[in-house]
């Protein structure tokens, strides 16, 4: 009992600091992660400026490349001598409305240049059919490339014209070179592209990039990388000389979309700084204050349970001093009883009815002193069983015979069906104390009734007795707590009644160690136990 309770105090100390440790690292890991929260939201505020700042390089061109073109003559010379004039432009792409090829021309000579363009979007060219681009223009299908068309809108050519016409970028590789070319239909209806040189455009991109060290730079301790399509490192800047993979990485909007943003930072990662050395010493101060007041409760717990040793220790020596000489009364009333004076029958009915008062309270006394030690055993885990080959029917009508002249004398009548006469392994002691309990509540308080029943029976190893008043019975919310020990209902019909209320329990467990149980079975009309005894048949 000791070790349970001990065990038990254990659990109140630990529990509560296993939780509170728990909350603790809850709440140093809620800080760590919106700590890291925040410092990827100003990450990714970053990367998302450098990638406007690209982004809107290309807004420019889609604005001024239209300009630039209008009025240009659609007469090959003077588109070469265009270009020539355009660095950022490496070739241009026409189409009439016919959807004719106007330039790179195909009816006169080409330079080394256009040829190698037109070997360069060869499979653009191949799939820019009249359909499609009539397709197009409706803006029901994407202007057709050997790449996705990565941005493209409608635009308005003019003030109150309401064309719409398609304009965007077409991105496709030739070999290891990605190639973008931005195209969009004039006034004239020509469809116009402009194909940029890859050269000019990772120059002009990087201008648009900090310098390490330079007045953009804000990056601290930190390093941004501007890596393509082929994972080759275009530009960086920051003073962090990194390791490992990168922290955070953001691809860049179309059209450049297979380029990507990486981001390392030397202390990204190492999160907010938790406090684990408050944590500690905060489990520590409650857990010192928890095993105080554990120790308190186990001191006190001991004590108790010492006097409730020592208290059970006086029952038992009580109840040994007594039983010895209850014994004697016993025998020695039982003697007289067998020989009475012959001399004066008055006087000898007097004198038995005496001796059968003096037998019957040193029975009561008996059973008393019974249930008050195996309640004591049980206390103590000392309860154990004796078993012998008998009958239960034997039993029981033992039993009944106690009890018989009493329950007559009250006018209640006896019924046993009798159906356990096998000889089986029980111990005939404590199923004799369990039928005297309950035979003691019919006695106290099921008189009222008139009747008793008792009705025994065998299934397999097992014997069932049933044992049934009618009397009040016993209300439902004391179904179970009648089995508790000292427990007594509170009624007109329990007052002034003396026991000690430990009939019932002594009786489930006595039950339970024979392997089975004693339960209340709801009835209509009084109130119905039922005995369930382990008791394998004696071996023929």
């Amino acid at each position: 009992m000791k070790t349970k309770a001990l065990a038990v105090l254990l659990l109140i100390v630990l529990i509560p600091l296993v939780l509170l440790g728990w909350l603790g690292i809850r709440v140093l890991r809620d800080q760590q992660s919106l700590h890291d929260h925040q410092i990827q939201t100003l990450i990714t505020s970053q990367l998302q400026a450098v990638d406007q700042s690209i982004g809107q390089y290309f807004k420019t061109l889609e604005t001024e490349f239209p300009k630039e073109a209008e009025g240009l003559s659609r007469d090959p010379a003077a588109v070469r001598a265009f270009l020539r004039g355009k660095p950022d432009v490496r070739q241009m792409l026409i189409f009439d409305s016919g959807y004719q090829r106007v330039f790179p021309p195909g009816d006169s000579p080409l330079t080394r240049m256009e040829r190698r363009f037109l070997e360069r979007a060869g499979a653009v060219l191949n799939r820019l059919e009249p359909e499609a681009l009539s397709a197009a223009k409706s803006g029901v299908t994407p202007v057709p490339g050997s790449g996705p068309v990565l941005s493209q809108k409608a635009v308005s050519v003019g003030p109150g014209d309401t064309r719409q016409d398609l304009q965007g970028w077409q991105v496709w590789y030739s070999g290891a070179e990605m190639n973008q070319l931005f195209w969009w239909r004039d006034a004239t209806r020509h469809w116009i592209g402009f194909e940029l040189d890859p050269v000019r455009l990772q120059a002009n991109i990087i201008g648009l990039l900090p310098a390490t060290g330079g007045p953009e730079d804000r990056l601290g301790e930190a390093r941004i990388r501007l890596v393509d399509s082929a994972g080759t490192v275009v530009y960086q800047w920051g003073r962090f000389e990194p390791e490992g993979d990168p922290a955070h990485q953001l691809s860049l909007s179309p059209p450049l979309g297979s380029w990507k943003l990486e981001y390392f930072s030397s202390g990204l990662g190492q999160g907010a700084d938790l406090n684990w050395f408050n944590v500690a010493v905060a489990l520590t101060a409650v857990g010192a204050a928890l095993f105080g007041l554990a120790f308190y409760l186990y001191r006190e717990h001991t004590r108790e349970m010492n006097l409730a040793e020592q208290r059970v220790n006086f029952v038992n020596q009580v109840s040994h001093e007594l039983k010895t000489p209850l014994t004697n009364i016993r025998l020695y009333a039982e003697l007289l009883g067998e020989n009475p004076r012959e001399e004066d029958s008055a006087e000898a009915g007097k004198f038995r009815r005496y001796l059968e008062v003096i037998t019957a309270e040193s029975h009561r006394l008996s059973r008393l002193i019974g249930n008050v030690l195996n309640f004591a055993r049980s206390k103590k885990d000392r309860l154990v069983l004796r078993r012998e080959t008998g009958q239960v029917d034997t039993i029981i009508k033992a039993a009944l015979n106690m009890f018989a002249p009493s329950l007559k004398a009250k006018g209640v009548k006896i019924h046993f069906q009798a159906g356990a006469g096998d000889r089986v392994e029980v111990d005939p002691d404590a199923l004799e104390q369990i039928l005297n309990n309950l035979f003691s509540n019919t006695e106290k308080y099921g008189t009222s009734g008139g009747r008793l029943d008792i009705q025994s029976g065998r299934n397999g190893d097992h014997t069932f007795i049933i044992v049934r008043d009618y009397g009040p019975g016993v209300s439902k919310r004391d179904t179970e707590r009648i089995f508790q020990p000292f427990y007594r209902t509170h009624s007109r019909l329990t007052d002034g009644v003396t026991g000690t209320g430990i009939g019932l329990s002594i009786a489930r467990d006595l039950a339970r160690l024979h392997g089975g149980d004693l339960t209340l079975v709801p009835v209509d009309r009084g109130a119905c136990f039922k005995i369930e005894l382990h008791t394998p048949a004696r071996p023929a």
